[in-house]
């Protein structure tokens, strides 16, 4: 009687040897381990600058009080510069040219201002506050210069030039809006908004 393992021949072979790998073997020495899962960790992005939230109502009041300081001193400037006699030398025109672009260029410099105060940029804010110093200075100067000039004036028979009157009016217009808008921008409710920015993540 002939076992399982017995070939037709008669001839035991012997156990049978599964070759590496085979679907009927277990672990063989060349079998490959299962890979574990792999698991997508999220990336986490570069660090951004956190949005500004809307600016308070104490930042748009700057806004608008330093934007109209720029309007109302670039608009009499320009009158001023156009209704001054100008003497019939050589330079005059040219000294008004130079007066008409010095005003638009500060006029300039008020609306960047009050444009970055609205943005919460705290430079802005420096810098009006330098500028609303200079201005005050300007005025106070002014105040005290055009009583001299009307005495001498009286003194000569000669009466106060007007553009004297209407640069007293303007410095001080101007420099009211300059600096009530400066006093905004440093009262509790704004100082938040002017604080440095802080990396998102």
């Amino acid at each position: 009687m002939s076992t399982p393992q017995d070939n037709p021949n008669g001839q035991n072979n012997g156990p049978a040897w599964d070759s590496p790998g085979s679907a009927g073997s277990g672990q063989g020495p060349y079998s490959q381990q299962p890979q574990s899962p792999s698991y997508a960790y999220p990336t986490q992005g570069a660090p951004g600058v956190v949005e500004k939230g809307p600016a308070p109502k104490e930042v748009d009041r700057a806004y608008y009080l330093i934007l109209a300081a720029g309007i109302v001193y670039l608009l009499v400037s320009i009158i001023s510069l156009l209704t001054t006699e100008v003497p019939d030398v050589a330079g005059a025109a040219v000294g008004v040219g130079i007066g008409l672009v010095i005003s638009v260029i500060i006029a300039a410099l008020y609306v960047l201002v009050a444009v970055f105060i609205r943005r919460g940029r705290n430079w802005a804010r420096i810098t009006a506050t330098v500028l609303a110093a200079l201005s005050v200075l300007g005025t106070l100067g002014t105040l005290l210069l055009v009583p001299m000039l009307a005495a001498a004036a009286e003194s000569s028979g000669q009466a106060v030039p007007e553009t004297s009157v209407i640069s007293l009016v303007s410095s001080v217009l101007v420099t009211l809006l300059l600096v009530v808008g400066v006093v905004f921008t440093y009262l509790k409710p704004a100082r938040p908004y002017f604080a440095p920015q802080r990396l998102g993540y």
